[in-house]
């Protein structure tokens, strides 16, 4: 019916990956049987379909369905919603909304946020259309893909079927070959589409039996008479692989370890698939996963399987960032002993879909539909567990997992690519809890984009004066963030034209924690000097992270380093110098006002992004800028007499007023290159700081 052109509800009880292709081709999904966490679900969410999931008035019957006794045939009409489970028999009038074109600079400053706080949002996807969804949808990479569904397409799914009704060495490795052929094209698009960005491939999942028909039918055939010759080798494979519990059976790196080859296979099909995109100039950053890992011995013989394929690949460049190889936390042993696990792992990802069926022990397909809305009606659990994450019991785990890693290995790399990652407050848990990245269904990303960003604004990660705020992500010659622009003098140890101040570990800590994120010529450009010394030491006491960005350096506050600094300056803090401070901090504030003002006349004209082809109106921007550097004198002579440090502001704002105004107009509102807003916006930090002011209860953002 889909081929005929005819928009077609797929209902089932329950999907199997044999569905696929099915709910590939249909507009809506809808089952009798599962919830938020079930296979419909996810699929649905991940290629952005309308599904009802768990509907138990629902039931399938020969040539249709019947909706609390009401038949309805295939053919007839059906409406689903998707946002409140309603079914509607008959066809419904509906309507599509384009989101909000403030959305987009929404979600810009959002990604200005995650990107200060180093936490990136990817998509999870499995082919490459969703990848490039994804892509699209502002996902910094792919978090999970998931290389089973790639063995679920018309032309895959017999050659793995022909690989599990092997009977000799010589059929497993013919059907081998075919395998790794296919998946080498099936990799090569996926990661081709996320060119340059991380592709996290999960290897395979499940176990062997779910590539099968299911065995009922098969035992009905049978039972009937009509079953050919491959159909019955495909029955005793079923039997024999049959597991009472397939969840908790032979899946995962249990599969690798009891079925030799898979593992190797798909290695060596992400190698030569990595191999080729270099070839044709391409980046691929693949990381490579292995699933349901719950022991250290486990995983060391686990990566011993894909470093050997890896070396035999030939390709000397899949190495350092190219190809990493982690494990995948799913189970709470694994939580429990991931500071061991971080010896052979070089991240790790928390399956949380998994990890809460294992610590409820609830089977998600069983409990949605019938037990979890008795539970929360009666007030035993106040949200569903699969789609808000369990704080106390799931959360911790992952807290514990989290913990446990960093102090084993300080390098790991933590995310999260079950589905809690595009649920708001989920997201807000895993960012406090440290993680490097979240991943999610390609159409949830943008949710996730901005619950990541107020995660970290909320959690103190990031300060909102770590990041100045551009507008569409757009730059032009002069008004918007150069990101990788730098002091034109390097850091040297030498005064730059002011007294030298008394630079201990206290102001560099202080400084630090002003600047947010810095490159050493920020330090130098704050305190006169790069105090070498000091940061070394700092660095080595754990209190500052010195990040080696390939083209540039940055200089942060460390978690721990970040306690120590209010430590220290909450010890030294000086209420004569905050209330001498007070007297002049109501004149700086108007002019603050007046100077934020004047950065949107300079970047936006008649409400659009200002292009700077009007001279003359640039110009008056410029003139109003030197004028306001005048005014602003006295203001800063005064707030220096309560402080002395604080005069290096007046001559760095003088000088970047003057550069400004003679042509180099990114010293107007330009990003982290000294310009006129970077400082002033250092210095507004500074005295909020020094008089202990809540910058939310002022509201001078």
């Amino acid at each position: 019916m889909a081929g005929a052109g005819r928009s077609v509800i797929l209902v089932r009880t329950e999907t199997t990956p044999d569905d696929v292709l099915g709910m590939q081709a249909a507009q809506g999904i809808l089952t009798a049987r599962g919830g938020l966490g079930s296979h419909a679900a996810i699929v649905a969410r991940g290629w952005g379909k309308p599904a009802v999931v768990g509907a138990v008035d629902v039931h399938v019957v020969a040539g249709g369905i019947e909706i609390n006794g009401i038949s309805v045939s295939e053919g007839d009409r059906l409406t689903i919603d998707g946002s409140t489970g309603a079914v509607y028999i008959g066809e419904l009038e509906v309507s599509s909304h384009e989101p909000p074109t403030e959305l987009k600079q929404l979600l810009h400053w959002a990604d200005q946020v995650a990107e200060a706080g180093r936490v990136e949002v990817r998509a999870n996807a499995d082919t490459q259309g969703d990848a490039s969804m994804g892509r699209t949808l502002g996902a910094k990479g792919i978090g999970l893909c998931r290389t089973e569904h790639m063995f679920l397409s018309p032309d895959r799914l017999p050659m793995m079927r022909r690989f599990i009704l092997s009977e000799t060495a010589a059929e497993e490795q013919e059907s081998l070959q075919q395998l790794e052929k296919a998946q080498v094209a099936d990799f090569e698009s996926v990661i081709e589409a996320m060119d340059g960005l991380p592709v996290t491939v999960r290897l395979l999942d499940p176990p062997l039996h779910e590539f099968l028909p299911d065995i009922i039918d098969l035992t009905a055939k049978k039972a009937r008479g009509s079953l050919n010759s491959v159909e019955s080798k495909e029955l005793a494979a079923a039997r024999r692989l049959h597991e009472a519990n397939p969840m908790l059976g032979i899946r995962g790196v249990r599969l690798g370890m009891v079925r030799s080859g898979l593992y190797e296979m798909q290695v060596r099909a992400l190698s030569i698939a990595a191999g080729n995109l270099i070839q044709r100039g391409k980046q691929p950053r693949i990381e490579i996963m292995i699933p349901l890992v719950v022991n250290e011995r486990e995983l060391s013989i686990a990566r011993q399987w894909v470093t050997e394929a890896l070396d035999q690949s030939g390709h000397p460049e899949l190495t350092g960032e190219a190809i990493s190889i982690g494990a995948m936390i799913e189970t709470p042993r694994a939580a429990l002993v991931a500071g061991s696990l971080t010896a052979h792992s070089d991240f790790f990802s928390f399956g949380t879909n998994d990890l809460t069926q294992m610590t409820f022990a609830f089977s998600r397909d069983d409990v949605e539909a019938r037990m979890l809305p008795a539970y929360q009606e009666r007030g035993v659990l106040e949200e569903n567990p699969f789609a808000a994450l369990d704080f106390d019991g799931v959360g911790a785990l992952v807290e514990m997992g989290c913990k446990a890693a960093r102090q084993a290995k300080p390098s790991i790399k933590l995310g999260v690519c079950g589905e809690h990652a595009g649920h708001p407050d989920s997201v807000g848990f895993f960012v406090r809890a440290g993680v490097d990245s979240v991943s999610c269904s390609p159409f949830r990303v943008p949710l996730s984009r901005l619950a990541v960003a107020q995660a970290l604004l909320a959690s103190g990660r990031v300060s909102a004066e770590d990041v100045t705020f551009t507008f569409n992500g757009y730059r032009t010659s002069s008004a918007d963030a150069d990101y990788r622009s730098s002091s034109s003098e390097p850091p040297g140890g030498q005064a730059v034209g002011e007294d030298e101040l008394s630079v201990d570990e206290d102001l560099v800590l202080y400084v630090i924690r002003i600047r947010g994120f810095t490159p050493p010529e920020g330090i130098q450009e704050s305190l006169g000097m790069f105090p070498t010394d000091i940061i070394a030491n700092l660095v080595g006491q754990g209190w500052v992270d010195h990040m080696d960005m390939g083209d540039r350096e940055m200089y942060t506050l460390t978690p721990e380093g970040q306690k120590e600094q209010r430590r220290r300056f909450d010890s030294a803090a000086d209420p004569a110098i905050a209330q001498a401070l007070s007297t002049t901090y109501q004149p700086f504030l108007k002019i603050n006002t007046e100077f934020k003002e004047l950065c949107n006349c300079w970047q936006l004209k008649d409400g659009a992004v200002n292009d700077h082809c009007d001279i003359a109106y640039d110009q008056q921007q410029l003139d109003a800028l030197a004028s306001l550097a005048d005014r602003a004198q006295p203001v800063l002579v005064q707030l220096a007499e309560a402080l002395p440090r604080l005069a290096r502001y007046n001559s760095r704002l003088q000088e970047a007023a003057q550069r400004a105004v003679a042509g180099e107009t990114k010293m107007f509102t330009g990003v982290m290159c000294g310009s006129f807003h970077d400082i002033w916006m250092e210095l507004h930090e500074d005295l909020i700081l020094l008089q202990g002011i809540n910058r939310a209860e002022e509201g001078s953002f």
